[in-house]
């Protein structure tokens, strides 16, 4: 499986039967237009930098409502969970995406609000070989509930994302306190993970 960053919240997942894209984001969150092709759109909420999907070419199937789907060889399963510590009250619902694929599991955390407390959320972010958390505040989970919830489930890496950065200027945080409160090292932008692939915490690059 070959991961890459697109910013934000949106990463490329490539797997043999075909490419994944995450949470699309529209032209005003700062990053350079975002232009990819894909076979299938996860999306966890419909807000303007998660569900951009003109952006996607390729006629891909768009997936985001909660359930098992099936997608270019992969199970998918989208739990619900909130994008807020108050169960919605100020920001709605969220989707975790669970990817299941050539004997991997991948969750995309989409933004998460809260620490997750069902047992429909805790099975999907347990014995994660990647995931792929938010880390900025403000809209999301904090940097140290992010630290918080990696120590809970212990995936073999964790993925920074939705963080304020050159290009993002939102009223979140940057990557500095990840790096120093989690040990995060730098990745490249574009990684092949397998079974071997180093565990540890990591901020991708861009």
């Amino acid at each position: 499986m070959k991961l890459k960053w697109l910013g934000h919240s949106c990463f490329e997942l490539t797997l043999p039967g075909g490419v994944i894209v995450t949470d699309p984001y529209d032209d005003t969150v700062g990053y350079p237009p975002l232009r990819v092709k894909a076979d299938a759109v996860l999306s966890s909420h419909g807000h303007f930098d998660h569900n951009y999907f003109d952006a996607v070419e390729g006629d891909p199937v768009i997936l985001n409502t909660p359930g098992v789907h099936e997608a270019c060889g992969a199970k998918i399963t989208a739990v619900p969970s909130f994008h807020d510590e108050v169960r919605g009250a100020k920001r709605g619902e969220n989707l975790i995406h669970l990817i299941e694929a050539e004997g991997l599991r991948v969750a995309h955390l989409g933004d998460l609000g809260h620490m997750p407390d069902t047992d429909e959320q805790k099975a999907a972010l347990s014995n994660l070989d990647v995931m792929l958390i938010p880390i900025g505040g403000t809209f999301t989970i904090t940097t140290p509930e992010a630290v918080r919830l990696i120590e809970a489930f212990k995936p073999r890496c964790a993925i920074a994302m939705h963080f304020r950065n050159r290009y993002c200027h939102f009223n979140i945080t940057d990557e500095a306190e990840f790096v120093r409160l989690a040990g995060a090292k730098a990745l490249p932008n574009a990684v092949e993970i397998t079974k071997d692939t180093p565990a540890g915490c990591c901020v991708m690059e861009i």
